[in-house]
């Protein structure tokens, strides 16, 4: 399991500025997002993967600007030995628009899943598995019972 984690740390180095693009596959964006990705699968250059690594590198860099992101596009592009695509960031925006929001959740879902299915169960907490909660939404009465517990 360490070996594969260090093998994919590697290759997403290796995808300079498109990190996702070392972590999610275009297949299995595909399999995801299914017959949605035939409008911008037709692009030549803003395919459903690349903008969805290009759009996904926006949202967790420090920078969240269109700029920013297509100019982390052209860098990937260049690590690849790829022409250059245009600075300007109409055709991005317009392509990240067009992202479905159905093979969005269906790929969170499932790459969610998988990653829970590969976890050693070493790493459980006391051999549980361990759900988020952040408890701002749960109210529980004080009792002594429960502060006891």
């Amino acid at each position: 399991m360490f070996d594969s984690f260090r093998q994919r740390l590697a290759s997403v180095r290796q995808c300079h500025s498109l990190y996702f693009a070392g972590l999610l596959s275009s297949v299995t964006i595909q399999e995801a997002f299914g017959k949605a990705t035939d409008l911008l699968n037709s692009a030549h250059i803003y395919t459903t993967a690349v903008t969805l690594w290009t759009f996904l590198s926006q949202v967790l860099s420090q920078n969240h600007s269109c700029e920013f992101a297509v100019t982390k596009l052209i860098a990937f592009r260049l690590a690849q030995g790829k022409k250059a695509c245009s600075s300007q960031t109409g055709a991005y925006c317009l392509a990240r628009d067009k992202l479905d929001e159905d093979g969005m959740q269906r790929l969170v879902t499932d790459t969610g899943k998988q990653i829970e299915a590969t976890t050693p169960v070493e790493w459980r907490w006391l051999g549980h598995r361990v759900v988020v909660a952040d408890g701002t939404t749960i109210t529980m009465p004080d009792t002594p019972a429960n502060q006891e517990e």
